[in-house]
């Protein structure tokens, strides 16, 4: 068990409200829609991850069903919704907080499983998510795409977590993107539940310890 300590004693004001959001989101979603959880919430909610993240990402193919399905819905107040020519859909939903949900079509290459989301109150359900080196692998391109130093900090979360023979040619792909710290690495302290971050530097370190160069 990844959640010793329930969500609702760490969460507090805005954050809580977009937890509990998130719950109610996935557990709707649950009921009508095969899909997979993936992106930082499952990195938190799943594997224990320490930084809060606001988004929900899953995949499905057929992104506009979830589209037509929150707007029939009074259970959810649909604020934005977009759907580009790739199907990827960018919906954007509030009740008492607001929360992004971006929907695209499964890749090929991923590897899933079943496991415990852990819900606010403490409780869990089961989702089909990635398997902690698909994420790794998945937090890697976003990175090199972006520079975000949340994907860095769970590159660093996950490491630990994944069988290293798997991914230390991800791993090394960060190289020549590790001489300097992230642009927004200073706020990241803002988004870590317990304790605090870990320094660039011993991030880079444990990168580089299990990179195949």
């Amino acid at each position: 068990m990844f959640h010793k300590i329930p969500l609702f004693k760490i969460l507090k004001g805005k954050l809580l409200s977009i937890g509990e959001l998130q719950d109610l989101l996935l557990m709707e979603l649950s009921k009508s829609f095969d899909f997979i959880l993936h992106g930082g919430t499952a990195v938190w909610r799943v594997y224990g991850g320490k930084r809060f993240s606001y988004d929900i990402d899953v995949y499905h193919n057929n992104p506009e069903d979830l589209a037509d399905y929150f707007y029939s819905t009074k259970i959810f107040k649909v604020l934005k919704s977009k759907i580009t020519s790739s199907k990827v859909l960018y919906l954007k939903i509030g009740n008492n907080a607001i929360i992004e949900l971006e929907a695209s079509p499964a890749p090929k290459d991923i590897e899933t499983i079943e496991a415990n989301f852990w819900l606010v109150d403490g409780s869990s359900m089961v989702v089909v998510t990635l398997t902690p080196e698909s994420l790794l692998k998945e937090k890697v391109k976003a990175f090199i795409n972006r520079r975000s130093a949340k994907d860095l900090y769970d590159i660093f979360y996950l490491i630990d977590l994944c069988d290293k023979n798997k991914v230390g040619e991800d791993l090394d792909k960060l190289s020549p993107f590790l001489n300097s710290e992230p642009k927004d690495f200073p706020g990241l302290q803002d988004l870590i539940l317990v304790g605090k971050p870990p320094s660039f530097e011993t991030i880079v370190r444990r990168i580089k310890k299990d990179a195949i160069s």
